[in-house]
């Protein structure tokens, strides 16, 4: 058949949140210098707008190329792929460029789409055939290759993975990843001398310097060569304080496969003091046999490849890279179905861009009784909340909180809930029991007081709300969010006038494109009469925030006191407009300043 349907440079129009993924969970301290900055990462021809294009730029979907459509439904499946890709829904985006293949089954870019499609969705099984028919059609394509290389490796088709491996194009983040899956690949021939060959041919001084130790370690170990094992995981762990997560599993069990017991307990330890509260190595520190450490231990093609990708996608810059983070992790759960660490990477990375439920979906997957059961259980419930199932997600962490009863970080989460639900009252309960429990160490937790503070001040116990906010400056004193908050309280309240203009001005240094924050600027200076000034401040602060009411009623209340009658009730209608209709204690006095002027509002 022809193809007729659209000329499809427009993949996917998607949107980044910012970025989640964080803790000592990934083999990280890589670079992101490395991936080129332009993120050629696999030299993909079409990705979402999230990541930069190597080749050519993504272009809207024209109406002249869905007229030239081969038939009305296959247009109408299209634009639905499109508008669910648009609004992050993969798994229906995929389902709906499937569709459109079924009246255009050789449109390489329509291929594309559904394969890049159907990996984010986290159906690679799927993702195989149409890659297949992608590397029959266009052998050149940047991502076909490395699915077909991971379906090889999964069913031990060596040569097969070689193969496909070697059509990947050695740019952005390929120039790290294809020496290292080839050395997995000799792993799996048995020739391992072959595989620290191909690591060292790809040697470069480009921020992966600890992540290529950690696979040499990995390597090392099932030649046998434990001294040079032990050196490589020794750079390895320089990635960070106490280590990364992966390096201190697979060093650890190499040093109890090894009789080195001692040595084992303190690595466990050195990452336990970094990580105070984790929960991830509690099974590693209560178990010590040999058969664990062997459990444990990567010595498969497959493992190394799901290794590699998990690597590189723990290590991408999610506010740029985050789809082709999420690539490389589906890819390495398709490879490694079983492990935890990549469900919690991929649930991060799904958490950072949004998608709530999936990313529920993908902590779920972490087994309650693994050592990250913990924390995936946490994540969901904070993500439950934010799509809007904020009853399911409290009754989850109150299950919680009473199976664990030592454990303060169910009640933080639960108490970061029930805040944001406003439910001051209770919210600040919790928190005293997190405090009660964490003992000294809640001294040193400015966040808890910050957050406890916001919840008192809004339940009306301003004298120990203030007590927190200023306990949180002492552990945390040019934090940006906790100087305004106090400053902007002190200013409505029309105390410590001064010494909250200092504060603010702080904030605002850190976060001038903060509105809210340049708001309570403007604000503090229209309550020390400096109403010039307040003005200018103000006109800054709805223009970062056009939508807040709050704002614009304070412009209004400016420009009113600067003479400029007209456009101060102008911005006060603006206020009332935004305004939800239930909130009487706002709208009120808006509404008699509009009759009235300044005075009438009271």
């Amino acid at each position: 058949m022809t193809s007729k349907l659209v000329s499809c440079r427009s993949l996917f129009v998607l949107l980044s949140a910012a970025p989640l993924v964080g803790g000592a969970l990934f083999v990280a301290g890589c670079s992101a210098s490395a991936s080129g900055g332009d993120d050629a990462a696999m030299a993909f021809n079409l990705l979402p707008a999230t990541v930069a294009q190597v080749d050519e730029p993504l272009d809207l979907i024209s109406a002249d190329s869905v007229s030239e459509a081969a038939e009305p439904t296959a247009a109408g499946s299209y634009l639905s792929a499109l508008v669910a890709a648009n609004n992050r829904d993969m798994n229906s985006a995929a389902n709906y460029f499937l569709m459109t293949l079924d009246a255009d089954a050789d449109n390489p870019e329509l291929l594309r789409q559904a394969h890049l499609a159907l990996i984010m969705a986290g159906r690679v099984g799927e993702a195989v055939p149409v890659a297949e028919r992608i590397d029959a059609i266009e052998p050149n394509d940047g991502v076909a290759p490395l699915t077909l290389t991971a379906e090889a490796l999964r069913t031990g088709d060596l040569d097969a993975a070689s193969g496909y491996l070697g059509k990947l194009p050695l740019s952005g983040y390929n120039i790290v990843l294809v020496p290292l899956v080839e050395a997995w690949v000799d792993v799996g021939r048995g020739d391992t001398k072959a595989a620290l060959e191909a690591i060292a041919s790809g040697l470069s001084d480009d921020g992966f310097e600890t992540f290529r130790a950690y696979h040499i370690a990995l390597i090392e170990d099932v030649a046998g060569h434990a001294e040079e094992a032990d050196r490589a995981y020794q750079i390895a762990m320089q990635t960070q304080e106490g280590g990364a997560y992966r390096v201190v599993r697979a060093y650890g069990a190499f040093l109890r496969s090894q009789g080195r017991i001692a040595e084992a307990r303190a690595l466990y330890q050195n990452f336990q003091d970094a990580n105070p509260g984790s929960m991830w190595l509690d099974d590693a520190m209560l178990d010590f046999s040999d058969a664990a450490s062997e459990d444990e231990r990567t010595d498969t093609a497959a493992e190394g490849m799901a290794e590699v990708l998990f690597g590189i996608a723990s290590s991408a810059d999610t506010s740029t890279s985050g789809s082709t983070a999420l690539i490389y992790a589906q890819l390495a759960a398709f490879l490694d179905p079983s492990s935890d660490v990549i469900q919690l990477l991929i649930g991060d990375l799904l958490d950072a861009d949004g998608q709530w439920l999936d990313a529920v979906a993908a902590y779920e997957r972490i087994a309650p009784e693994s050592p990250l059961g913990w924390s995936g259980r946490l994540r969901a419930a904070l993500d439950l909340d934010r799509a809007g199932q904020s009853d399911e997600a409290i009754a989850r962490l109150r299950a919680m909180a009473e199976e664990r009863p030592d454990r303060s970080d169910v009640l933080v989460t639960l108490g970061d809930i029930l805040r944001t639900q406003e439910n001051w009252e209770e919210s600040v309960a919790v928190y005293d029991q997190a405090v009660a429990l964490m003992g000294d160490m809640a001294d040193e937790s400015w966040r808890l007081h910050y957050v406890r503070g916001i919840a008192l001040e809004r339940a009306g116990d301003w004298a120990r709300a203030e007590q927190d906010f200023l306990a949180a400056l002492d552990v945390n004193p040019d934090n940006p969010y906790v100087l305004n908050y106090l400053g902007y309280t002190w200013v409505d309240q029309g105390t410590h006038l001064d010494e909250a203009l200092d504060m603010i001005k702080r904030a605002v240094e850190q976060r001038p494109q903060d509105g809210y924050i340049v708001d309570s600027l403007g604000w503090a200076l229209y309550r020390l009469e400096d109403y010039e000034g307040a003005v200018r401040y103000l006109e800054r602060a709805v223009e970062l925030e056009p939508g807040d009411p709050v704002i614009n009623d304070h412009l209004g209340d400016a420009y009113w006191q600067v003479g400029r009658r007209d456009e101060a009730r102008y911005q006060w209608k603006r206020a009332l407009t935004l305004s939800e209709d239930d909130d009487v204690e706002l709208m009120a006095p808006i509404q008699a300043k509009v009759e009235g002027g300044l005075d009438a509002g009271g």
